[in-house]
Formats: structure tokens, C-alpha cells, sequence
């Protein structure tokens, strides 16, 4: 669910070129090329601001939620909690992470304080 939050905060060109990879307690969401054009503090700080409201998570078909009042795409859709208030120590990585191999550029985002460790270790002294 909050990789859904982030995608719903993304201008529309980026998330239609995004490719998604599995990551346990967390996602990783990439793009090719370029990364998008956004501060990512900005997005996490507003993905916090829709945790904080607390809005209702519901299944609308095997391609949507419904977070809110706002029905979102998703490939997913059974596997979300219930209200974004269900999210806990939820952080991004305040950089892209570039994959020189395969030419794209990686937002990475966790859900658990077990991530936390490992971003830590990605960008030593942001969550300092």
C-alpha cells in the first residue's frame, strides 16, 4: 500500500515508464533513462501526510483499490491493509539508486525498522 501511495503522488509520464521488483518489507520501483524530476523527502513527507489520515484501503477489482475515494491501478490489489494508517515505519532512500547494468534508476522505499538498517547502510547518515 504505500508503494500505491508514492505511485499516486508520481507525475503520470514517470509511473507509466516505472518497472516494479519485489523486495521484502519494502518496493523498489525503476525507471529507465532518467530518474523522475521529484525531491524525494517532499514524497515521502506526503506519503506520511496520507498514512496520517488514515484512509480507507478496499479491494474494487483484480486491477484497482480504492484508497480513499481514489481508485488506483494496481497488480496487487488484494494484498493491502485495510487504511493507510495501518502503515508503520515507512522510508525512503533520499537518492536514485543507479543501475549501471540495466540503464535505470531505482526508487527504493521500506515498511518495517528491520528496513531501516538496510537504507542505513544504502545512504549512511540520512537517518541520523
Amino acid at each position: 500500500t504505500a508503494e500505491d501511495l508514492c505511485e499516486m503522488l508520481l507525475p503520470p509520464e514517470d509511473l507509466a515508464r516505472c518497472e516494479y521488483e519485489d523486495v521484502r518489507h519494502g518496493f523498489v520501483m525503476a525507471f529507465p533513462d532518467h530518474p523522475p524530476a521529484v525531491d524525494l523527502q517532499e514524497l515521502e513527507k506526503k506519503v506520511h501526510d496520507l498514512i496520517r489520515q488514515d484512509l480507507p484501503v478496499t479491494y474494487q477489482d483484480e486491477n484497482h483499490v480504492l484508497i480513499g475515494n481514489r481508485v488506483h491501478p494496481c497488480s496487487g490489489p488484494r494484498t493491502h491493509v485495510s487504511s493507510t494508517g495501518q502503515i508503520h515505519d515507512f522510508y525512503l532512500l533520499y537518492r536514485f539508486v543507479h543501475d549501471r547494468r540495466r540503464k535505470r534508476y531505482l526508487l527504493v522505499g521500506c515498511v518495517s525498522k528491520e528496513s531501516l538498517e538496510y537504507l542505513q547502510r544504502l545512504n549512511p547518515g540520512q537517518f541520523d
